[in-house]
């Protein structure tokens, strides 16, 4: 059922924005092992599409709880592999899943901030983000999404035709401890994702992660290219 959806997902976006669709990025991703895929969140449309267009079919996506309260959102959801995250908790069931999943050499979906972001620009993440990063050990894929906030605004049912781009960035690792042998808190490994976001995003879309020197300046050491 899940390669059907994002074959249906797939579908539909390259026929309704043919000429205005593009995927950027796709040798970046590993096509094995355990990973996981950091995208910035200003649309509706970004939980579908990702995974639809993501080059691996192991993947799983975290989905905030409220989505699995009804019973055919439940069904749908489950079936397009998400599980639901108690939001701005630590939910322990969904860490734990996130964990089993990663360790058995899987994809995790997630969104770093948390919540769509309805301004359109990067926002302050969870720091559970950079929490899961850094116990997983294992490849992050920054991810960054143009577009699908004004191709289905909030409150619209039916797309616009506007230009919209998924681009995938190069994988990195989070580190625990910097050269020094100071750890690298939660939230500075979660600065660290949304700032390799950043840096694929254009610049009026960067929000609090504009100043990118000084980011780099401040995470220096944080960073594990591969």
């Amino acid at each position: 059922m899940y390669a059907f959806l994002r074959w249906v997902m797939r579908t539909l976006t390259r026929v309704y924005l043919v000429g205005l669709f593009r995927v950027e990025g796709m040798e970046n991703v590993p096509r094995t092992g355990a990973m996981i895929v950091c995208p910035n969140h200003f649309g509706t449309l970004d939980p579908p599409m990702v995974p639809a267009f993501l080059p691996r079919g192991d993947t799983w996506n975290m989905a905030k709880s409220e989505y699995f309260k009804k019973a055919w959102m439940r069904w749908l959801f489950t079936a397009y592999r998400a599980f639901p995250v108690v939001r701005h908790t630590a939910d322990r069931v969904a860490l734990r899943r996130s964990f089993d999943l990663l360790k058995a050499g899987q994809v995790l979906i997630m969104y770093p901030e948390g919540t769509r972001v309805e301004a359109g620009v990067l926002s302050k993440p969870e720091p559970g983000a950079g929490f899961i990063a850094q116990k997983a050990d294992c490849p992050v894929l920054p991810v960054a999404v143009t577009g699908t906030r004004e191709c289905l605004p909030k409150g619209k049912l039916w797309p616009r035709r506007v230009p919209v781009t998924v681009r995938f960035g190069k994988p990195f690792m989070v580190r625990q401890r910097r050269a020094s042998g100071d750890r690298v808190s939660h939230e500075e490994a979660a600065d660290a994702i949304m700032l390799k976001i950043a840096e694929l995003l254009p610049a009026d879309k960067r929000g609090a992660y504009s100043d990118l020197d000084s980011l780099r300046a401040r995470l220096s050491g944080v960073i594990k290219a591969l």
